[in-house]
């Protein structure tokens, strides 16, 4: 069995036809994954520069047969990392389906072109638990335990930058999305490549959206809103540089501790200063809370736009009505028109009862990318691999054509989208937008 290490999110669907060289109708292999607790490794030293580090993986003697026509020649097993508990387990959740559908999609297609065997692909979970430490102690149990060497990433900037230390480490391939990316560049990371955008890029967005509408009706005081981590640190200061270009300055800048219960203080401050429009990054779980807490103290900003928290289909259902008029950041759109996005859509919809999502895509191109490399460097030795990603452009995947700089990353186009009577409207870039975004009505006005 060749094992190598898809640390990662599980999403996807169909248009892996196109890459995988044939993957044979087969059940997908998906392991639950373990929640290890071993405590992460806090060593930080910079992996070597070597392009190319030897592979624990041996080749399955024996041949498999799925139970179709195709005949596999053996397995490679792929390690993935996912939030699958914690506060960000419901963005992951959209994570894990797209990477199994992708490996699902891969195998039906026959399987990975080794150098002319058909390889049924196959993942093993591990869950981060949405922690950094966890993700790190999952990483290297994967590498020295597991002996997997080539890992698809997790969702969140932290986690993932804990999880690189280990792959630089022991010179493992880590195919990453999701983490911002001029902070992955800033690394000058040797075995992670990144698939993202940058804050600055991101942080643009809402301030696209607003400038749609007649700047008579635009907000003037501004809150900035984050996490007091990496990724919130980044993206604030990705939002002052922006608003600064717009000719405006924030007029309350808020940190808060992730998992906080209560929020009432800063909604006091917010409601005060006469706040009416808020950015924002905040996980699933906390944005529900904040939300829930906006309406108790009747503070109705006329526009609020989330990143991480707010796209994922539980923050909608968990709020109901409620969550009407939120804007939030998306990564893709099954109305996008790339290869497979309607069919991947339809499939997840189909599988979660008619809702909707603005993530697969990403990850589901992610699998895609990494089958096309193994295939393209016809190894599954983790430097091989990457030196087939780094440098290298992959046409038709879910999220279009892809084309990975020298450094190893790649740009992901921003979104901005609202939710509307429990639907998704693309409100930006305008080109792509479903219908005309609207100001937050007041919660006594609903």
């Amino acid at each position: 069995m060749l094992v190598v290490c898809l640390l990662g999110l599980a999403l996807g669907l169909i248009g892996l036809v196109a890459f995988a060289a044939g993957c044979g109708s087969t059940t997908t292999a998906t392991t639950v994954a373990s929640t290890e607790t071993t405590a992460a490794s806090t060593e930080t030293t910079a992996a070597s520069t070597e392009t190319t580090a030897a592979s624990t993986e041996t080749t399955a003697a024996s041949t498999e047969t799925t139970a179709g026509a195709v005949t596999f020649d053996g397995t490679i097993t792929v390690g993935a990392l996912g939030s699958l508990t914690g506060a960000g387990a419901m963005g992951g959740a959209e994570a894990v389906w797209a990477y199994n559908q992708a490996v699902k999609d891969i195998n039906a297609a026959g399987g990975i072109n080794l150098g002319g065997k058909h390889m049924k692909l196959e993942l093993k979970w591990v869950d981060d638990q949405s922690d950094s430490a966890q993700g790190a102690a999952a990483l290297e149990k994967l590498i020295k335990v597991d002996g997997t060497k080539i890992i698809l990433s997790t969702q969140v900037t932290p986690i993932n930058l804990a999880a690189c230390t280990v792959a630089e480490k022991y010179q493992a391939f880590y195919q990453m999305v999701v983490a911002w990316r001029d902070v992955i560049q800033g690394q000058h990371l040797k075995w992670v490549s990144d698939f993202f955008f940058t804050p600055a890029e991101v942080a643009e967005v809402p301030f696209n959206m607003v400038e749609l509408q007649p700047q008579a009706d635009r907000p003037t005081k501004w809150a900035i809103f984050t996490e007091d981590d990496a990724d919130g640190q980044a993206l604030g200061g990705g939002v002052k540089a922006v608003m600064k270009a717009h000719g405006l300055t924030p007029t309350l800048y808020e940190t808060y501790t992730p998992g906080s219960k209560d929020y009432s203080s800063s909604i006091l401050k917010m409601k005060n200063a006469g706040i009416d429009a808020i950015v924002t990054l905040i996980s699933p779980a906390d944005g529900i809370t904040f939300t829930k807490q906006m309406k108790e103290q009747a503070f109705s900003p006329k526009f609020m736009m989330g990143w991480k928290g707010f796209w994922p289909t539980q923050y909608m259902q968990g709020l109901g009505a409620d969550s009407n008029y939120v804007c939030y950041d998306a990564f893709w759109s099954e109305d996008l028109n790339n290869p497979g996005a309607k069919a991947l859509g339809e499939a997840y919809k189909a599988d979660n009862k008619g809702v909707d999502s603005v993530s697969i895509g990403l990850f589901y191109a992610n699998v895609q990318i990494l089958a096309k490399a193994i295939e393209n460097a016809g190894s599954t030795d983790p430097g091989a691999v990457r030196d087939a990603v780094f440098g290298h452009t992959f046409a038709g995947t879910v999220m279009g054509d892809v084309t990975y700089a020298a450094d190893g990353t790649a740009k992901v186009v921003p979104m901005g989208n609202q939710w509307i009577d429990g639907k998704r409207v693309i409100i930006f870039p305008k080109a792509n937008a479903t219908g005309d975004m609207k100001w937050f009505v007041a919660w006594d006005k609903r």
